[in-house]
């Protein structure tokens, strides 16, 4: 499902619920009949006991136990109430838990929602992104819906049927005072819109409050080695008081007019319950009111109070949970990458296969191009180089390569199949990239290298073997699973290299990208290192972006990027021969790089 989050979805998501949902409906209306008839009992006993006015009730509890003791009216009534509230109180428990099952599965599936639409975002629009934003609007937001969810179910209902129920015997009562005060709910209502729109403003802006300061916090703390190594300590975390400050002054503003938005509409209702108790005594003294009848009114009168604030309540939640679906929907209407159908796939049954760009031209967002007519082809089982100056495109091209940007113009061919014939899963699965920067979980090093994938101690010792890093490994007391600390810190850099080429080599990939990924290594390394590979990439189709000869040497064929241009290709002796190539000679290392 995609598009925005609405008031309509989430009634269709409760209404889905359709078993829990009447259960909980009916358990409340049960409570509600169960409670309606309590505010008049003891004050028709008033009437009908104290002031000597025999009635139907007394009449009724007489012909039952043969006695007219006032103690036994009173233990009987007072037997009715209890077991009336005892009742009410076990419906009540029973109609939470139904309705906390319907508000923790809408929960659940607006989590889903955004989990399953981040899953399938594009990679430009992720680029936008900060994760403390999307956790905030994952967690926070998601609670104020599905509590508001809550509220609906629980209380429009049960609340409106009280309403109706005492309105029902108030006119019964008195309708001159009934109607005066049924005429005065329309103003509480309006009354608890005013007050839910300006709340509703007040806490957007905690909310935004929350969003920057959480965006920074999250930044300060996943960058903190460098923060530390530039000796910025007080700078970021000054700027983050700044905002635990502006979260105060909002949360102050907010917590303090919503408290009086709440207490002034207690004040409102209190007034108005004063009043009628002066026109309920008035009453008595001008008509056919009875005293308990009087008292009964204003308990009803009272007990009208709850489901009138639950309603107001709703009213001002329904204003104040806007700006929560606002903040979701600006991850829902993020667009996703493209979708292919998966019509062909050109690695079934086969080793490896070409890869080819056919005039391929790309652009970020609106921007200007930056790559222009790229064409270039690693026959199947080829390995070729991309070379050229820094920021040439040489990286863009590889995760063209992989789907991660969708091209403007221009074909990608996996075994001359387009690759919105073969689908970007399909592609990945036997693709592999593997970026400069090494990215990792803080967690083992069975788990980083693995993904959660099945894989065997024989096959997982190999693949370290083969990127040398099998000795590293053996001698830690945890071995497999010594955890790394975030994003791999316990590790140095090539360590961290050497382990992302493991975790390559154990995905057993039938395509191999490398984007400047032994740049941590030193040459003698890095030269041993290609050498223990050599075995694994034979036969397979391998892309290596580099800048060191001890690494371009190897391929059989050179593209040279500038600018978002092929601007030459050939063997390595070719592009040497032209000055695309410069060697110079490193002393230390005793080897020539580009």
């Amino acid at each position: 499902m995609t598009g925005k989050y609405t008031f309509k979805t989430l009634h269709d998501q409760i209404k889905a619920q359709e078993r829990d949902f009447w259960r909980t409906n009916l358990l409340g209306i049960g409570a509600t009949l169960l409670l309606l008839p309590i505010p008049m009992l003891m004050p028709l006993l008033i009437d009908e006991v104290l002031l000597g006015h025999p009635g139907k009730m007394t009449e009724f509890i007489s012909s039952i136990f043969g006695n007219s003791e006032v103690w036994l009216y009173i233990s009987v009534i007072l037997a009715v109430i209890l077991t009336l509230r005892f009742l009410a109180f076990f419906l009540n428990n029973k109609k939470t838990f139904y309705a906390t099952k319907i508000t923790q599965k809408i929960s659940y599936l607006l989590r889903h929602r955004i989990l399953h639409h981040l899953e399938r975002i594009s990679l430009s629009e992720y680029e936008s992104l900060k994760s403390g934003n999307i956790a905030s609007k994952s967690v926070q937001d998601v609670e104020s819906i599905s509590g508001f969810s809550g509220q609906i179910v629980t209380t429009l209902l049960s609340a409106s049927l009280m309403l109706l129920g005492i309105a029902v015997i108030m006119l019964w009562m008195n309708w001159v005072l009934a109607l005066l005060v049924f005429l005065l709910n329309p103003f509480f209502l309006a009354f608890s819109k005013l007050l839910g729109r300006k709340t509703g403003e007040l806490l957007r802006r905690q909310y935004k409050a929350y969003e920057i300061y959480h965006e920074l916090l999250n930044e300060t703390l996943e960058l903190f080695v460098q923060v530390r190594v530039s000796n910025q300590e007080r700078s970021f975390f000054g700027i983050l008081q700044g905002h635990a400050k502006e979260i105060e002054s909002a949360s102050l503003d907010y917590g303090y007019k919503a408290s009086v938005a709440q207490t002034s509409s207690t004040l409102l209702t209190n007034t108005v319950v004063d009043i009628f108790r002066g026109l309920g005594i008035a009453a008595v003294a001008y008509s056919d009111l009875t005293v308990g009848m009087m008292i009964a009114f204003l308990f009803y009168l009272s007990t009208l109070v709850s489901p009138m604030q639950q309603l107001m309540g709703l009213v001002i939640s329904y204003q104040t949970i806007k700006p929560a679906l606002e903040r979701i929907n600006t991850l829902l209407t993020l667009s996703h990458e493209p979708h292919y159908p998966h019509e062909c796939n050109p690695f079934e049954d086969k080793k490896t296969t070409s890869l080819e760009l056919k005039e391929i031209s790309f652009s970020y967002g609106n921007g200007k191009e930056v790559l222009h007519n790229i064409n270039l082809k690693a026959k199947e089982g080829q390995k070729i180089a991309l070379i050229g100056p820094s920021g040439s495109g040489k990286t863009t091209i590889a995760q063209i390569m992989v789907g991660f940007y969708p091209s403007h113009r221009g074909e990608i061919l996996y075994g001359d199949v387009p690759i919105e014939k073969i689908g970007l899963p399909i592609v990945r699965e036997n693709t592999a990239l593997m970026l400069q920067e090494a990215l990792f979980f803080n967690d083992t090093i069975r788990m980083n290298l693995t993904l959660f994938k099945e894989k065997s101690e024989t096959e997982i010792y190999e693949a370290l073997k083969a990127a040398q890093l099998e000795e590293f490994v053996a001698k830690l007391e945890d071995g497999l699973e010594t955890c790394i600390g975030k994003n791999g810190i316990r590790l140095s850099g090539g360590q961290r290299q050497r382990l992302a080429i493991a975790r390559l080599i154990l995905s057993d990939p039938k395509i191999v990208i490398f984007d400047e990924a032994t740049s941590a290594l030193d040459n003698e390394t890095e030269y041993h290192l290609y050498e223990t590979l050599e075995a694994f990439l034979k036969g397979r189709t391998t892309i290596i972006i580099a800048h060191r000869t001890t690494t371009i040497k190897q391929a059989d064929h050179i593209y040279f990027i500038d600018d978002g241009y092929v601007k030459a290709e050939g063997s390595y002796e070719e592009l040497r021969k032209i000055g695309l190539i410069q060697a110079e000679f490193d002393a230390e290392k005793n080897t020539t790089i580009c």
